[in-house]
Formats: C-alpha cells, structure tokens, sequence
C-alpha cells in the first residue's frame, strides 16, 4: 500500500519547515507595537493621572479662612464674589503660603421651611445637613446671615461680641453677638435680595485653639 506521502504527491523537499525570515528593524518595532499598543498607553495613562493628582495637590492653594453665608433666599453670585474679595483684600496669609485666600460657602437656608412643599422642604433639609455638617467639622469661624434672631435661636451657635460663649439661659439680643455688615469691613456689599446681613462668629466650643485663633484674627480685621 503507498504511504500517505506518496499519494499526496509530497516530495521530501515539501517536508522542510520553511526558514523563517529575519525583520528589519521597522518592521520588529512595527511588529512589537501591534501586540504592546495597549500596555503602553494604559502605562500612560496611568503616569499621566498620577503626575496631575501631585500636580494639583502641590499647586493646590489652601485656604487660610472660611467663611458661611446663610440666607433665607440663596446668595447670589455677585455677592459672594464681592465677600471673598474683599475679605482677602483685608486679611493676612495665616499658612504661609504666600497668598491670602478666604473660601466663602454658601448655604441656602429657610428655617421656617417646615410648611412648604415637599421639594423646597427637602432642598432646605439638605441645606440643613450642610449646615450641621460646617457646625460639627468646626469649618467656619465666621457667619454672614440674614436672619440672626432665627439663626441663634434654633441653634446657639454664635458667641458673644466678647468672644466668650453665652451661658445656658441667657435671653440674647442680636447686638450681643452679631454686627452689622455695613458697620464692617464688608460696607456697601449687599445681595440682589436686599436683605440686611450681619456678622457673627461661631462658639469656641469643641474647637479647637489654632482655629478659633484663625478666626478671631479675620474677625479683627473685619470690625
């Protein structure tokens, strides 16, 4: 019977694995790049996040206060921008970084908000938590409200004009713990709502002395 190879007409030369051929130097690299395109790019990617995240965190400007500002109808803009100039205008760099730089938070927040409708009511329980939040991480030492009275009242949250906090019982008045923003720093600063503004400054209670020595510094230059 004739072998496979003779029936197939196979010759033995057939049988000899073809040499393969050497690539140029193009073509190697053309040939790594097809299967290795992937890696290097996710590479990349990779180097190029990390690069940005210390960029950032190096060129990161810190600031040295923050200041709320609580309105009954949500802050505009304008204003807000017209407090931070010109609270960094009159400040000092406390952190040493060579820049004065004051973050001004704004939290909308009507607290007779209980008989409105569901959506304002949750927007304003949000508003609420922001609020709770600033009081419980100790961030602002110093408040820009429109409605003190309100303020105090539901939650004895600011200090006396003499820096010492209020004793449990005391009935307050809003010129014992709030000035007028016409009668600081921040004159002729106003709103589009026209609401009438006041400063205070929150309880040293809980926090700690760095800070409330941070805040009393802005509060100097304000008053």
């Amino acid at each position: 019977m004739a072998s496979y190879r003779y029936e197939r007409n196979i010759s033995p030369e057939d049988l000899v694995p073809e040499k393969t051929r050497e690539l140029t130097p193009a073509e190697a690299r053309a040939n790594w790049w097809h299967y290795h395109w992937y890696y290097v790019v996710l590479i990349a990617a990779a180097v190029l996040s990390v690069g940005y995240f210390v960029w950032s965190r190096v060129t990161e400007v810190k600031p040295d206060y923050t200041v709320a500002v609580v309105g009954r109808i949500d802050p505009d803009a304008a204003f807000l921008s017209e407090v931070e100039t010109k609270l960094e205008a009159a400040a000092d760099d406390v952190n040493g970084d060579g820049k004065v730089k004051v973050n001004v938070k704004s939290i909308w927040l009507a607290l007779d908000y209980d008989g409105q409708d569901s959506s304002l009511r949750k927007l304003m329980e949000s508003s609420e938590d922001k609020l709770n939040s600033d009081f419980y991480l100790c961030e602002s030492m110093i408040f820009i409200v429109d409605d003190p009275a309100a303020m105090e009242q539901r939650y004895g949250c600011f200090r006396l004009l003499d820096g010492t906090d209020p004793q449990e019982g005391d009935s307050l008045s809003v010129s014992d713990f709030a000035v007028l923003l016409d009668d600081t720093a921040l004159a002729g600063v106003q709103s589009k709502s026209g609401a009438e503004w006041y400063v205070a400054r929150r309880l040293s209670e809980g926090v700690e002395e760095e800070s409330l020595t941070t805040g009393d510094a802005l509060w100097e230059k304000l008053i």
